[in-house]
């Protein structure tokens, strides 16, 4: 110790000072040991006799008879390389202290000595071995399931994209590092590290000597603080550049295909052959020019366009402009009308057999018209009216119409699985969480009676979407329904006329009623897809067997159902009433312990017995009002154990029918046009063959985030879309996408062995959404 106290502290030499850099790879071990223990579950964390069994060194040599046990040398190399002990993250201490022992005061690149030489090379390999197995190597010990295989391609990209961004890190570091320390030399102040602990002794009287010390801190503190935090610059920046790349890949590494492409003109086409798949195209003709989209395409659009009709984002004049059956636009649109098959049109000329709505044969002779939105646009008009604001006088006025024909043609653009057949469709569930939310709109929230201080909601409601509202006036005339002309003299509106006003400001608020009618289009989605391309030869395809309800279920988690007062009551009933079969309702019952208690089984400490219930629209209503549940199945006890919303999905699951789950929060809304894709999306759950262990267990998807109200929500907006969207297609490209809730689809059967769909452990998981509440 005497022979030390007169030593520097990080040594004589330049080289071994830079050895002490190694020591951050233990530093960092030691830091990750500590969080994996702190998340880990108490099941997984080792027992007292483990830790002992690890203290005498017993692990590390049953890891020595594994790799003697490999069968031969090359396995043997792969093992110790891909798989070493997590101890030789300690190994740099151990060379650090050879180092340090084998330092004689003199420069090891002057003199040449072969022994610190060699001393110094085995310190840098072992601290570059060690950090190169923290960084890229994955621990076996936290492997709970076989790692899914990853393409060579992919593999590549992966680790070049990390070894360029800390490289860049190495290069920024370096030149940080060497302005600190030239600062520091013409500041001419004390440098801690080249001073003995002896002479720190004498030093540390003075007081010039605190102040360089603290002068010294300073600096050194800063550059370590850039050091650690511009990991996350380069990772954003690389990220951003990926993500370009991701999508030049996408398209097929052309620009025409970003930049001018008449997406919108190709729709048809792109819509019939990955979509409608099995529905066939319309015979060539001599001397006519033949179809270039499937002979039902223009019953699905026509469908597409007359639910935005009914949703008012249209009004009549665009519609006739948007679809092939100029005859079917008109104001009158209803919900019969939506839900009617394919080859029925009330009020339209245009029809098409059972047969050829269901196999996509050869239909009745239907003449249409090509709508002029698909009539093509050559580049140069493509860039005039996309970069030069040049309006087309076809477009349709509503931004967000505009916005999803745009998001449907891009879409259609990228590669896309083969869809599922109708009647063959695997079982999906849309899970909906509810607690307290507003169901639907009612005339107290929109208007009140004395507004002199403030402006009614609805006021502002007509302002905002005036030619929707103007669409929605004109929808209700064209049904032969008494309307008042009063505009936005509200107190004039009678009781029926609030109900629907209060229906159309539902769907253009944050309400459970515009999630749920948004996600039952799923419903009719399919059944479009079963009627224009069903395979009719199948005995499930036969009248009065298959429907859309068999394979498609939405429930909304309804946790105080049960102290819902009676306008939550009225408004549950008439969305159970407005919505097909497919929508369930699942809510936690409660009651006494009761005589029985002891019998069952309830611990002692229990002081109710809890029920996870389902309702219907079959449920008869129970003297309070409320609906008798179907199906009861009691918890074990008090199901609300984390934040709340996770156990208000979990408990549900009983109730989620087919293979397949969906999880929306309650303030989304759906598109039927995108509804149209999903069995395009469930073909990516295929697996390469039967019985293949390591298929997709989650199918990520992007939201269209919007905000009408202020400059904060447009920044919530943009935050979302940056992490939830853009981001995310980043990380998939690194292996590392995150399960942000909602909208991925997850394999049900998967995710019921991980704990649920939703975890939200307090104190450790962020979000009760992301990784889908896996440890």
């Amino acid at each position: 110790f005497n022979g030390f106290s007169d030593e520097p502290l990080f040594g004589y030499d330049l080289a071994t000072r830079l050895a002490a850099v190694g020591l951050v790879v233990p530093l960092h071990a030691m830091l990750w040991w500590i969080a994996r223990w702190q998340v880990t579950g108490v099941s997984l964390r080792p027992t007292m006799e483990e830790r002992m069994r690890g203290l005498k060194g017993k692990w590390v040599l049953a890891w020595f008879r594994r790799v003697r046990e490999q069968p031969s040398c090359l396995l043997r190399l792969q093992m110790i390389l891909c798989t070493p002990p997590d101890i030789i993250s300690l190994f740099p201490i151990g060379t650090y202290v050879a180092v340090r022992a084998a330092d004689n005061g003199e420069d090891v690149v002057e003199t040449g000595d072969p022994v610190r030489l060699t001393i110094l090379a085995a310190h840098a390999v072992i601290t570059l071995f060690a950090l190169f197995h923290l960084l890229l190597v994955p621990s076996r010990r936290y492997m709970l399931w076989q790692l899914s295989r990853v393409p060579l391609r992919s593999r590549v990209v992966r680790y070049f994209f990390w070894c360029l961004v800390f490289a860049l890190k190495f290069v920024l570091a370096c030149g940080i590092l060497r302005t600190v320390h030239d600062t520091i030399q013409s500041l001419n102040i004390a440098r801690l590290g080249f001073e003995s602990p002896s002479a720190l002794t004498n030093l540390m009287l003075t007081t010039q000597w605190w102040s360089n010390a603290l002068l010294w801190f300073v600096l050194w503190g800063t550059m370590f603080l850039l050091f650690t935090a511009d990991t996350q610059l380069w990772f954003t920046l690389g990220c951003t550049v990926l993500g370009v790349a991701t999508v030049f890949k996408q398209r097929g590494w052309s620009s025409a295909k970003i930049c001018y492409e008449d997406a919108m003109g190709k729709l048809p086409e792109r819509f019939s052959n990955k979509v409608l798949w099995y529905s066939k195209f319309p015979p060539k003709k001599a001397g006519r020019e033949a179809a270039h989209f499937s002979s039902n395409f223009p019953l699905v659009w026509d469908r597409i366009v007359a639910y935005m009709r009914y949703e008012d984002d249209i009004d009549t004049g665009t519609m006739a402009d948007l679809s092939f059956d100029v005859k079917a636009a008109r104001d009158g649109v209803v919900w019969e009308d939506l839900t009617a098959p394919l080859h029925h049109r009330r009020g339209g000329a245009a029809r098409a057999s059972p047969a050829s709505a269901g196999g996509g044969d050869k239909p009745e002779r239907l003449r249409v018209k090509m709508p002029h939105a698909f009539r093509g646009r050559n580049a140069s008009e493509t860039c005039f009216h996309t970069y030069c604001c040049v309006v087309d006088r076809h477009e349709p006025s509503n931004a967000d119409v505009v916005w999803r024909l745009a998001a449907l043609g891009r879409g259609l653009g990228l590669p896309m699985p083969r869809p599922f057949r109708g009647p063959y469709f695997p079982g999906i569930t849309v899970l909906i969480p509810h607690y307290g939310e507003q169901i639907l709109m009612g005339r107290k929230e929109l208007f009140k009676e004395d507004h002199r201080s403030v402006v009614p909601l609805m006021h502002w409601l007509k302002m905002k979407y005036d030619e929707e509202f103007l669409a929605f006036a004109n929808r209700i005339r064209g049904r032969g329904i008494e309307w008042p002309v009063a505009g936005d003299q509200w107190e004039e509106y009678s009781d029926s006329q609030w109900e629907r006003v209060a229906s159309w400001a539902s769907m253009r608020m944050q309400t459970l009623w515009r999630t749920v009618a948004g996600m039952c289009y799923y419903h009719p989605a399919l059944q479009c897809h079963f009627e224009a391309q069903g395979d009719r030869s199948s005995s499930l395809a036969k009248d009065g067997v298959w429907d859309a309800s068999d394979c498609f279920t939405c429930l909304v988690s309804m946790q105080m159902y049960k102290f819902f007062e009676k306008p939550m009551l009225e408004h549950t009933d008439r969305m159970l009433s407005k919505f097909p079969s497919c929508l369930k309702i699942a809510f936690i019952d409660c009651q006494d312990k009761g005589e029985a208690a002891d019998r069952d089984a309830v611990h002692s400490q229990q002081e109710r017995r809890y029920f996870s219930c389902l309702i219907d629209r079959n449920c008869s209503s129970g003297p309070d009002g409320r609906r008798l549940p179907v199906y009861r199945v009691e918890q074990p006890g008090y199901p609300i154990l984390g934040d709340g919303k996770g156990d208000n999905q979990n408990h549900a699951i009983p109730f989620m029918r087919g293979h397949f789950s969906q999880c929306i929060d309650a303030n989304q809304g759906a598109y039927f046009e995108q509804m149209m894709l999903l069995p395009c999306a469930l073909g990516e759950f295929r697996s390469h063959a039967r019985g293949d262990g390591l298929s997709k267990r989650i199918i990520g998807f992007p939201e269209h985030i919007t905000s009408d109200i202020g400059s904060i929500g447009d920044f919530a907006a943009s935050a979302e879309v940056a992490f939830g969207t853009i981001l995310q297609r980043t990380y998939a490209v690194l292996g590392a996408r995150m399960h942000y809730g909602h909208p991925d689809i997850m394999n049900k059967l998967f995710m019921m062995q991980q704990g649920g769909v939703s975890k939200a452990t307090k104190t450790i998981n962020l979000s009760e959404d992301i990784f889908a509440g896996m440890d």
